[in-house]
């Protein structure tokens, strides 16, 4: 008879437990081994996160050797939505079983536990980022944001003369020095629906250059102020030199640009595509509604890839979540929204009416027991609740009950002047 697997929790501090913890993930993800310096970063990063892992034993030792063979890594952080202040979320993170193991619902244990830990300890969302799409809309998730990818043509880049006209003054940032960029990230996080919050930890392991890092070893951060000296955006970009013979064909491969203004943004954008010796400027993860092509004389300079979901949202608590965000539409409709683990199905009567001065209203969400303008699953609530899936494709895919009118009011309460962004990796 096989031995029980066995779920618990890791110290994060325990260094050689979280080295065998490690194991399955890095195996998973296709790096090697952890060394002592990988070990070293990944004590810094998880200090406060929530670790669990299972555990198998292995015949060969006196009474069995234990190893782990699937983990999970969960924290609370902070998610932006619509309108309003960030509000705490837990993210799910390294979700790994090994491939000798699959298909033995341990992924399951891990990820249901913990959403039921969160929605006891009071937490409304759950996210993650979905190495595989089929695996989590099983467990509630819907993706909430989307990201593509840029290809920038520098020669053709002209801004028009409309653009917003840079003032101020760039420099090089020196590794280690991360606190303006840190504040920078904060005021833009907080502007658009799904920012995240990047803690202490995060920026220290940014301050550190290097292969696989924020930047790496051939890469600088750049840093805008304004003509009052603050510090108002900042790109982090590598450099590949692919040069023939003589010939310049050199790469920008942009890992973070953000701006507090259209005047920095254009400041820092027309940096990167001007540097000497290159011919392409290249951005990935960048929001599928960017600036930059409505700046220029010829748009077309700009290229974009294919688009891609990033973060997926996970609602535990429908009337919170309904409630914890603000409106840009008026209407009222009765929702109601099915949850395949049980965790928060619920009928609520969402009202929305005249705006503030800012043009964003506070909602009225109450239980109800009148029947729904429209009935979704969690994970489609979780797609449209950041104004990134429109309700009205849901509609016409099949998977948003009730009349076009309904998904169409539906997608008007949801609307947001801005498409969801999620910059940040975890």
């Amino acid at each position: 008879m096989d031995a029980p697997l066995v779920m618990t929790q890791i110290d994060p501090h325990d260094r050689e437990a979280l080295r065998a913890w490690s194991t399955p993930s890095r195996a998973a993800f296709l790096t090697p081994a952890a060394t002592d310096a990988d070990l070293d970063d990944r004590l810094a990063e998880v200090g406060g996160h929530r670790l669990t892992a299972v555990h198998d034993v292995v015949d060969g030792g006196v009474g069995g050797e234990q190893r782990v063979v699937a983990t999970l890594r969960t924290y609370d952080s902070e998610l932006t939505l619509p309108g309003v202040d960030p509000v705490e979320v837990d993210l799910v993170s390294t979700a790994t079983v090994l491939p000798t193991h699959r298909r033995r619902g341990l992924l399951s244990r891990m990820l249901t536990a913990d959403l039921r830990r969160a929605r006891h300890a009071g937490n409304v969302f759950a996210a993650l980022i979905a190495a595989e799409a089929p695996i989590y809309g099983r467990f509630g998730f819907g993706p909430a944001t989307h990201a593509t990818s840029l290809a920038v043509e520098n020669a053709r880049v002209r801004f028009r003369p409309d653009a917003p006209v840079p003032a101020g003054s760039l420099e090089f940032v020196p590794a280690g020095r991360v606190e303006e960029l840190s504040r920078v990230h904060d005021v833009t996080r907080r502007a658009r629906p799904a920012g995240l919050l990047r803690d202490a930890a995060w920026w220290e392991a940014a301050g550190r250059r290097g292969a696989g890092r924020w930047v790496g070893p051939a890469g600088h951060v750049v840093l805008h102020r304004d003509e009052h000296g603050t510090a108002d955006g900042y790109v982090a970009y590598d450099v590949v030199d692919e040069a023939v013979g003589r010939v310049p064909n050199g790469t920008v491969h942009v890992g973070d640009l953000a701006a507090t203004n259209p005047a920095a943004y254009r400041a820092l954008w027309e940096f990167v595509t001007s540097i000497d010796l290159v011919r392409t400027t290249r951005a990935k993860n960048r929001p599928v509604d960017e600036l930059l092509p409505h700046l220029l004389t010829d748009p077309r300079a700009v290229q974009t890839g294919p688009v891609d979901d990033f973060l997926w949202l996970r609602v535990l608590d429908v009337p919170a979540a309904l409630t914890a965000r603000r409106y840009l539409g008026g209407g009222t409709l009765v929702l109601q929204v099915l949850d395949p683990l049980g965790l928060a199905e619920a009928t609520v009567r969402l009202h929305v009416g005249d705006p503030g001065a800012d043009g964003w209203a506070c909602p009225e969400v109450t239980t109800t027991d009148a029947a729904p303008d429209v009935v979704l699953g969690v994970a489609e609530l979780a797609s449209v609740l950041l104004g990134g899936t429109s309700p009205v494709a849901l509609h016409r895919a099949g998977r948003l009950d009730g009349t076009p009118a309904a998904a169409l009011s539906l997608q008007t309460l949801m609307a947001t002047p801005e498409q969801p962004w999620c910059p940040t990796w975890f």
